[in-house]
């Protein structure tokens, strides 16, 4: 039976208050299935979270944060318990390229990025753990409930026919922080929570960077980006809410079915596009001066997966096979929004086919064109993407409510 884990964090923040001695430091915070969570690992992590959203470690951020930071933990130990429990193993490899996506989108190498986190006092492990369940989970997801999941031509067209009813002119790019509430007497607790992140985030705190640290939905491993979308593509529940939100504004939290979201509308751009381009790429990442060596193997992995790729419909498993952190779908982009190396590659290739290994911010790439589209059209595939996403993000977590219902929690804090 699962132990309700939320009531008892009111007194995590008088521990933090004070010295924690070097003897209670690895003391169990909380046990998961014999699995052990210690009093290290909820201080790291916390602080890991606070330095993220760039705010100052004071007692009230820090009680602010711990809630959502101990039930994250928590939810990440099941998940690589799951992972286990099907064989799936994580590399240090896979790992490493996560660790160089995220050095590469804050502008620095992964060992610039590890060596701030050190004299921050936040061990690399801390970072590394989170990446591991991050990555378990993914693999947990593809293998049990992807095959699952199939999106009619009808689901499609009702999404059309949604959007040009609408009759928008615009997209907005959206971020979201989702927090689940899975039963009716968490509601105000998780309500609190939501809103203990507005107010991180209204005193300076980076949305992104809280998405990563305690969002419970999949777009968390991408900063909560849900990227460009259009009347028509969020749910009613959603669309109503930011409907009229202008470029920059901070909505909710707004309560659905499933729990609480905060929708960051942080861009607003015209619909009507020269051209619009739906890619998905392989990604090898790359130090900002690689050797020979470094770069020779870039290139045979990359050739190794232009060689293998056999259409769009099947390349983000191959992706997340083959590729590193960054691979994968990208989504549908204005020509114009490309670099223009990245531009000039893509205008040379048909819908269906990929490019040749091209330099890109952060490693070489292969990328695939998936659809291509004149000003005004409305990607479908795009349209499908999302719907497979979501239905994804609904089953995957059922799965973790159901893992959480016969998992044995114990918090000993």
């Amino acid at each position: 039976m699962k132990h309700l884990f939320i009531a008892p964090l009111l007194s995590i923040s008088l521990l933090f208050a004070m010295p924690i001695k070097a003897q209670d430091i690895l003391r169990p915070a909380a046990v998961v299935n014999d699995d052990i969570i210690s009093l290290l690992d909820v201080s790291q992590r916390t602080k890991l979270a606070i330095i993220s959203a760039q705010r100052k470690n004071t007692p009230e951020v820090r009680q602010r944060m711990l809630r959502q930071v101990v039930r994250t933990l928590i939810d990440e130990r099941l998940k690589i318990q799951e992972a286990e429990r099907l064989n799936i193993d994580i590399s240090d490899k896979q790992i490493q390229a996560a660790l160089a996506g995220v050095a590469n989108q804050n502008k620095m190498s992964p060992e610039k990025l590890l060596d701030g986190l050190r004299k921050q006092g936040i061990l690399p492990t801390t970072l590394f753990d989170q990446f591991k369940a991050d990555l378990a989970w993914r693999a947990v997801v593809n293998r049990s409930l992807r095959s699952s999941v199939n999106i009619s031509d009808a689901e499609i067209e009702e999404v059309v026919t949604k959007i040009q009813s609408e009759g928008s002119s615009t997209q907005k790019r959206i971020f979201e922080i989702f927090l689940g509430v899975d039963t009716a007497s968490e509601d105000s607790q998780i309500r609190q929570q939501a809103a203990d992140i507005i107010d991180t985030i209204n005193n300076g705190g980076r949305f992104s960077a809280l998405a990563r640290q305690v969002s419970e939905s999949n777009s968390a491993s991408l900063g909560g980006d849900l990227g460009w979308l259009q009347a028509g593509q969020l749910s009613a529940e959603l669309q109503s809410s930011v409907a009229n939100a202008s470029t920059g504004s901070l909505v909710g939290p707004i309560r659905t079915t499933r729990g609480y979201y905060i929708l960051l509308i942080q861009d607003e751009r015209s619909a009507q596009s020269e051209q619009k381009v739906h890619l998905k790429q392989f990604l090898f990442s790359l130090p900002a001066n690689p050797n020979y060596e470094q770069s020779q193997k870039a290139q045979s992995r990359a050739a190794d997966a232009k060689r293998k790729f056999n259409g769009c419909s099947t390349m983000d498993l191959l992706a997340d096979e083959l590729g590193d952190e960054g691979s994968g779908d990208l989504g549908t982009i204005n020509t114009n929004d490309l670099p223009q190396a990245t531009r000039n590659a893509v205008s040379e290739v048909k819908v269906g086919e990929t490019t040749q290994a091209i330099l890109v911010s952060g490693g070489l790439a292969v990328i695939a064109i998936c659809d291509r589209q004149e000003s005004g059209g409305v990607d479908k595939l795009a349209i499908e993407q999302k719907l497979t996403d979501d239905r994804l993000d609904t089953l995957a977590r059922r799965y973790l409510l159901d893992l959480r219902r016969s998992s044995n929690v114990d918090i000993r804090l």
